[in-house]
């Protein structure tokens, strides 16, 4: 302050000073609970002090005169030290116990719990702070309890999806027929994903498409006419597997009928039985539509369900396939063993019956019964092929071995048609597997009995050989021959050679046959195949 101020106005700017107004800062630092009590405590020990200087220093003049106010000053101490115990509850104690109250409410995950305190007092910062941690806390507890939530419901879908694929697998490998199949699927489909009811359509052909299942009380109008309500024609979509799974809306009377308690909207949720390319059935289930159903959490699964009930309807179909197949190869063996066996047997037999015929007439009367004994022998040998035809589907061969069927086809064809057949065998002493040696022998027996019916040969050649590890058989005659090409099957006559190629094709061997008109037949026969007492020998 400058010197040349007169007196009375340097004082009158010193007491303006004591009485400038206080800011909020340091307002809110005098009604600041905790000065008061450092006043307090500031106070009671000055209060100690005076007592003590007092009691140490009795003949001081100041201790002589304070004597006199020692009742007010004991009094003033003791209420100082009743208000330092009331400050230190109100302004520590009491905050204190509040956080410790909202410590165990939030223990026990009551995450609602909240901090309250006055806006004057010293804890109203840290309450907003606590508040808000308990704020942060609670919606991490709600995010968390959603996102578990999230969790579970996946969870749960998956365990459903994996019990509903358990389901179809166990049905496909299981069932015997697609009947059976088409019914358990759609049965394990409605339980498990709570359907209302549902259908499975078998398409054959371009426009037959089958109810091959249902579930539910189902209305037989709309089971007719399913096609006009689930058309499929916005389903077939090969490029993309999201096109093959539809939702439509229909009528609870139109599914169910007129005289069901049903009402309302049903969601008709559509999924196509695709194999490759080929679309071959559809599946469709019936939901309330009630919100209660999330196709996009299942279409993934019902569209692999429907690829893999197309790939099961088209392993019954293949299966269906083979089973015709086998059928005519039963058939066709049948027939070749006809051909082979009894046929023969029965032409043998009318052979001897002409020549019987001609024995009468030279009244030769030993000739006659030794031609009836022929005759016999060959009636009991087509009644015992006969018999085993029946009883195996097959002739066996002499127990002696192949050779020896050979040699007996042999002898019986030369006796029939008295000609010499020269027999030269060149393999060494094995067996073959059973189906090796019947259609060898067939093939044989079956050129010579083509030589006795239309050869007029008057000399045979049968060789036996092996060369580079290939079995050989070979068949010549010096009969008359023929052109392959100018022999058409006729009522069953001339079925020999086809006969022979499909038997040299079951025992993967090669077949030639040559033959010209006037120049007799020669048929080669080549073939691997592994001796059974070799693979014996290998084995041991």
């Amino acid at each position: 302050m400058p010197d040349n101020m007169p007196r009375l106005q340097r004082r009158t700017s010193l007491l303006k000073g004591w009485f400038v107004p206080l800011d909020e800062e340091k307002r809110n630092l005098l009604q600041s609970g905790r000065l008061r009590l450092l006043l307090l405590f500031v106070a009671l020990l000055l209060l100690l002090l005076l007592n003590l200087c007092v009691s140490a220093f009795p003949d001081h003049p100041i201790a002589w005169l304070l004597s006199g106010y020692a009742v007010w000053l004991q009094s003033l101490g003791i209420t100082l030290l009743l208000l330092l115990f009331w400050q230190t509850w109100s302004v520590l104690l009491q905050p204190l116990l509040r956080l410790c109250n909202w410590a165990e409410l939030m223990r026990g995950v009551n995450l609602e719990a909240r901090v309250e305190f006055g806006p004057d007092n010293d804890f109203a910062e840290l309450a907003r702070d606590i508040n808000m941690l308990g704020n942060m806390i609670n919606n991490l507890s709600r995010e968390t309890e959603v996102q578990l939530q999230k969790h579970t419901d996946h969870i749960t879908r998956e365990s459903r999806s994996l019990a509903i694929l358990y389901d179809v697998a166990s049905s496909i490998n299981l069932s015997h027929d697609l009947a059976e199949l088409f019914d358990s699927s759609l049965q394990s489909l409605c339980e498990n994903l709570n359907a209302h009811a549902g259908i499975i359509r078998q398409f054959k052909g371009k426009n037959k498409k089958d109810i091959a299942a249902s579930f539910g009380n189902i209305n037989r109008t709309f089971l007719a006419s399913a096609d006009r309500f689930l058309s499929i024609e916005n389903l077939d979509n090969k490029t993309d597997l999201e096109q093959i799974c539809r939702v439509d809306r229909l009528s609870a009377k139109t599914v169910f009928g007129t005289s069901s308690d049903e009402d309302g909207e049903l969601l008709a949720l559509s999924v196509l039985l695709q194999y490759r390319s080929n679309t071959l059935g559809a599946i469709h289930l019936f939901f309330r539509d009630d919100g209660s159903f999330d196709v996009d959490s299942y279409s993934d699964l019902l569209i692999s369900i429907g690829q893999h009930l197309g790939s099961a309807v088209e392993k019954f179909r293949l299966l269906e396939e083979e089973s015709e197949l086998l059928v005519i190869q039963e058939r066709t063996r049948l027939s070749h063993e006809l051909h082979d066996s009894l046929a023969q047997t029965i032409a043998s037999l009318r052979i001897q019956i002409r020549v019987i015929d001609e024995t009468f007439h030279s009244n030769d009367e030993k000739s006659i019964w030794h031609q009836m004994e022929r005759i016999e022998y060959t009636i009991d040998q087509a009644n015992d092929q006969l018999r085993e035809l029946i009883a195996h589907f097959r002739i066996p061969i002499s127990e002696q071995g192949l050779i020896p069927s050979i040699e007996a086809s042999i002898r019986q064809t030369r006796e029939e048609m008295g000609i010499p057949i020269y027999f030269q065998n060149e393999w060494p002493q094995q067996e073959f597997s059973e189906e090796v040696e019947l259609n060898v022998l067939r093939i044989l027996q079956e050129c010579l009995a083509n030589i006795r019916k239309h050869s007029q040969a008057e000399s045979v050649r049968v060789l036996l050989s092996r060369r580079d590890g290939q079995f050989i058989v070979l068949v010549e005659d010096d009969g008359i021959g023929f052109e392959e090409a100018t022999v058409v099957p006729q009522h069953g006559r001339h079925l020999g050679l086809n006969i022979l190629r499909d038997r040299a094709s079951e025992i993967n061997a090669v077949l030639d046959i040559e033959s010209e008109p006037n120049d007799g037949t020669r048929i080669h026969l080549q073939f691997n195949a592994e001796p059974v007492n070799d693979l014996r020998e290998a084995i041991g």
